[in-house]
């Protein structure tokens, strides 16, 4: 059953080295704008030594620019799980995907529905999936016409990828490639709000629900039972309040 996030402990608060949270409907509600008490929590963060990296379904020069803006040098993970790198600073890690499914998919959903598919302009900055709306089409009706192909839906937008990436999986491969000092799973505090954040949830057992009231509640439902803890407050107050209670828990 999840906790409010006021049950994170003295002793799990302090084992934290590394926080990676998602940031759409997570650090802020739409917008590149960040709620001064987000900016504060990260620099408190750092303060005490814990690493902060971003994981979200924004383009990785989006990724990199916010991160070089913060000055956090934790990982960062682009396209929900498709691109990362170790730190703003750092080249891409091979991580093997292809975009080729998505452009096939987003073919079939052409020739299905056309003049309904609409791409957003980023696509010319992402390198594995392809984001794109469609008004008025059931997201149940487009994933069964890309069939083997993810199609994920954000909220915000719909991203379209090849089958098996996800936030947590790509996750889990960075940190095997953190070499000092070496990260655990445990040592890490995942922070999201949507269903794209849920494979992070179900592999990393210090995970925190940012409530998001513009989810289907069949979502929320999952989500509640994938996460550990959950913030009162929504988007940016949320992950602020959090991260104050696990300051004060460390000291």
């Amino acid at each position: 059953m999840i906790q409010p996030y006021t049950s994170i402990t003295r002793q799990t608060a302090l084992r934290l080295k590394l926080v990676m949270t998602d940031v759409d409907g997570t650090l802020n509600s739409g917008g590149d704008e960040l709620n001064p008490a987000v900016s504060h929590a990260m620099q408190n963060l750092k303060e005490h030594g814990i690493m902060v990296g971003l994981v979200s379904g924004r383009t990785d020069p989006m990724l990199v620019s916010m991160s070089s803006g913060l000055d956090i040098g934790g990982p960062l993970i682009a396209e929900n799980g498709a691109v990362a790198r170790m730190t703003y600073k750092s080249p891409l890690v091979d991580l093997g995907h292809s975009r080729q499914p998505a452009l096939e998919a987003l073919k079939k959903l052409n020739a299905r529905y056309p003049g309904r598919i609409r791409e957003r302009e980023d696509n010319a900055e992402r390198l594995i999936d392809i984001v794109c709306s469609a008004d008025g089409i059931a997201v149940e009706d487009l994933r069964n016409c890309v069939g083997d192909v993810q199609l994920l839906d954000s909220t915000y937008i719909l991203h379209l990828m090849q089958k098996g990436i996800d936030k947590g999986t790509t996750l889990n491969r960075l940190l095997e490639l953190v070499d000092r000092p070496k990260i655990k799973p445990e040592e890490v505090l995942v922070v999201g709000d949507s269903m794209t954040d849920l494979s992070l949830f179900k592999l990393f057992t210090q995970s925190v629900l940012i409530p998001n009231r513009d989810l289907p509640e069949t979502d929320k439902k999952t989500l509640r039972k994938s996460a550990r803890y959950i913030s009162k407050h929504g988007a940016g107050e949320g992950f602020a309040e959090v991260v104050l209670h696990i300051i004060n828990a460390r000291t």
